[in-house]
């Protein structure tokens, strides 16, 4: 909060070994915030979630939208049966009046293409609930024209996709040491379609990112390195569409908006990624939430 979150979604584990209890842990802990932080839980299921062998983990699955689960989860890539993931998803999403966020073709391997399967699913079954991919490595690894033609479903099924640089340039690459590639998503291709992009952080200094600090201003300056967009665009990404993404109304400080933003000690967006200065003040529903205050003291030698 201190560096400027009002809102967090996270993922947590469900599977048949610990059933539901981080999605009971993570409510418990959202309810101290409540009024303060919003916080969004999805159920990350695991696999396999189809088949026989998923009997357990689909049951799990149950037991965290008992437990109060927002949006369904799962890793279609590393499901043996993806489309079935998707569809086992959507379902439960849809009986339980939640959204989907998935874990969506993490991997370099250019013939994995879930994100198509994800937005065929969508508009087959005219879900109207949050839509959410991350990731979706695997679509900046095809070529142009086919970037623009699953850009264009993406956005015709209403899906969001969240581009995760610093899990992605951590973990993607490590076996390609000439033209590594960066393992960020095809972000021009999809805002070229009118598909709406948000960036987040995934993982933060656990064993999948070894670093990071929670800010959304260290997202917005990889977006802007590894990314190639410009520092507004950036910010948007983790402000405005993050928002969206996450069902919340974006904050133009317009008549009607919510009063719920950063007040930071920079000249320009461009600065305040730049810099990322300490000295914030928070504010959710027009009151200061959290304040941090950034002091520097410069000491001149001493003259003998």
């Amino acid at each position: 909060m201190s560096h400027g979150t009002t809102a967090v979604r996270t993922h947590a584990n469900v599977s048949e070994v610990i059933g539901a209890r981080s999605v009971v842990a993570l409510r418990e802990a959202a309810a101290r915030f409540e009024g303060v932080l919003d916080v969004q839980i999805v159920a990350l299921t695991s696999v396999p979630m189809t088949g026989a062998q998923g009997a357990g983990n689909r049951k799990a699955l149950d037991d965290a939208v008992e437990a109060g689960a927002h949006l369904i989860g799962g890793c279609p890539s590393l499901d043996p049966d993806g489309a079935g993931l998707i569809s086992h998803a959507i379902a439960v999403a849809s009986d339980a009046g939640l959204g989907v966020d998935l874990h969506v073709d993490e991997t370099l391997d250019p013939s994995m293409l879930m994100l198509r399967e994800l937005a065929r699913q969508v508009m087959s079954t005219g879900f109207g609930g949050l839509v959410a991919a991350g990731h979706c490595v695997t679509l900046g690894m095809q070529s142009a024209e086919v970037q623009a033609a699953v850009s264009a479903e993406v956005a015709e099924a209403g899906i969001a996709v969240f581009a995760l640089p610093q899990t992605n340039l951590f973990l993607q690459g490590r076996d390609d040491p000439t033209a590594t590639p960066r393992g960020i998503t095809a972000v021009s291709a999809l805002q070229d379609a009118g598909a709406l992009v948000a960036a987040g952080a995934d993982n933060v200094q656990d064993p999948f990112n070894l670093v990071g600090r929670s800010d959304a201003l260290e997202t917005a300056g990889l977006m802007v390195m590894a990314g190639h967009q410009s520092p507004e665009r950036s910010f948007e990404m983790v402000s405005n569409n993050a928002r969206i993404a996450m069902g919340l109304a974006p904050v133009n400080f317009e008549v009607g908006d919510p009063a719920d933003f950063l007040a930071i000690d920079a000249p320009s967006v461009r600065g305040a990624i730049a810099d990322a200065p300490m000295s914030r003040v928070v504010y959710r529903s027009g009151r200061v939430v959290a304040r941090s205050e950034q002091t520097s003291t410069v000491y001149r030698g001493v003259e003998a």
